[in-house]
């Protein structure tokens, strides 16, 4: 059965969109582009849609992958200083009923979606999820092999779900999530374009920054930013 959306208030310092703009969002790609811009096509809530193995083999994985993307949320909120924007994860089984899976967050008009970080991304799935950026964990750090999380963090995860039964995919899913939302500080909007154009923004810049605060703090003082967090600088 489908998880309820978790639906919180997060900080996006730069985020100062009002609503919906009617200029379509582009079509994503799971390799974004730096350099791109586009027009605002966000709503004002960062709406993140994760398609990670919850049955069969690889469901440690996903529940990891899981743990990951609502500790992303809690260390953003931990940081609150400025006014709030609203970000909702929306957890759906990648091992499941994919094509209602990719109906559903599609339907939900999901500006993001985050692919498994043990499989790789379905020839399909790019036209299957609207006008949403997607991305597959799986090229998103360190050559396609998923963390084998350290210490600290695993007991960090466990905070998140104390059932887990492992921790691969966890990181690749908590660094996915910060840089989605530092993508739409860049940009200065939510919508799926936007994150697609901001995503290259994050970790090309100058100032190396590990979280989520020292992210923003560096981009209040307009510097660019190269976000290195729990999986390291990307390989």
């Amino acid at each position: 059965m489908p998880r309820r959306p978790l639906v919180v208030v997060v900080l996006l310092a730069a985020l100062a969109l009002a609503g919906c703009t009617s200029a379509p969002a582009a079509k994503p790609s799971s390799t974004p582009v730096a350099g791109v811009t586009t027009a605002p096509s966000g709503d004002g809530t960062l709406s993140i849609g994760t398609l990670f193995p919850m049955t069969g083999d690889n469901a440690a994985s996903g529940a990891a992958q899981v743990a990951g993307t609502e500790l992303a949320v809690r260390d953003i909120l931990a940081e609150q200083t400025t006014p709030t924007r609203a970000v909702q994860l929306i957890h759906r089984n990648s091992a499941g009923d994919l094509a209602a899976a990719y109906v559903d967050l599609a339907a939900r008009g999901v500006d993001l979606v985050l692919w498994d970080a043990t499989t790789t991304l379905p020839a399909e799935a790019e036209a299957s999820v609207g006008n949403a950026a997607i991305v597959a964990l799986i090229d998103f750090a360190n050559g396609g092999t998923p963390l084998a999380a350290a210490d600290a963090f695993t007991a960090r995860l466990k905070t998140a779900d104390p059932g887990l039964a492992g921790t691969a995919g966890g990181a690749e899913a908590y660094d996915g999530v910060m840089t989605a939302a530092l993508a739409a500080v860049i940009t200065g909007d939510d919508g799926g374009a936007s994150l697609e154009a901001g995503w290259p923004r994050v970790t090309s810049g100058s100032a190396v920054c590990t979280s989520w605060g020292e992210c923003v703090l560096a981009l209040s003082e307009t510097q660019t930013v190269d976000y290195q967090g729990i999986t390291g600088r990307r390989s």
